[in-house]
């Protein structure tokens, strides 16, 4: 059976295995997230494409145009997780990029199909739908612990952006483990009573 994003029973493993994950790297619920901490537990590298294309600007402006944010998988000689991230999306954008892509390999996730991306000439893979789901769902909870959020928005300690601020993410992404807590009124009353 594959993740299903609706199907709560789905939703609180998630919660749960992220919590785990952030146990077994030191960290609680409201300690902020170092990627770096998940980085060396998995003994992965990680690399932007500016690292992988030719040292030509034409094909780095190519690279980040398309619509490849990131990828992992593991390399092909030695074994290891390697995770390539688009240089050419904000900063903000790679982190959440960053974070889906650990959950992957954290979910031992396999690539559905290698293969040559002809304008950038890298191995890239196709996706599973329920997989990508699954990952960002699990990299977003990392990242963006429940118990924070409800502790935020109940608290009305933060807005959005400042929540963003404090994990280097997207305003989108906080906003999206916001409504997916079921608290975006709650949010949205304390917001328009703080301004």
């Amino acid at each position: 059976m594959g993740y299903k994003r609706h199907d709560y029973r789905h939703k609180w493993r998630i919660e749960r295995l992220a919590a785990e994950i952030r146990a077994r790297v030191g960290l609680d619920q409201f300690d902020v997230l170092d990627p770096s901490l998940l980085i060396s537990e998995l003994d992965a590298q990680v690399f932007h494409l500016r690292e992988l294309v030719p040292d030509d600007e034409v094909a780095l402006r190519r690279a980040r145009r398309i619509g490849f944010d990131g990828a992992s998988s593991c390399h092909p000689e030695t074994g290891e997780p390697v995770i390539i991230l688009n240089c050419g999306k904000p900063r903000r954008r790679r982190m959440a990029t960053l974070m889906e892509e650990l959950a992957h390999l954290l979910l031992g996730h396999e690539p559905s199909r290698i293969a040559l991306d002809p304008e950038l000439g890298i191995v890239r893979r196709s996706f599973d739908q329920s997989q990508e789901h699954e990952a960002y769902d699990l990299g977003a909870a990392l990242l963006l612990p429940k118990e924070r959020i409800q502790r935020d928005v109940k608290e009305r300690e933060s807005l959005v952006l400042e929540i963003a601020d404090a994990h280097g993410c997207s305003e989108q992404l906080v906003t999206y483990r916001i409504r997916r807590m079921r608290l975006w009124d709650r949010y949205l009353a304390y917001a328009s009573a703080a301004s």
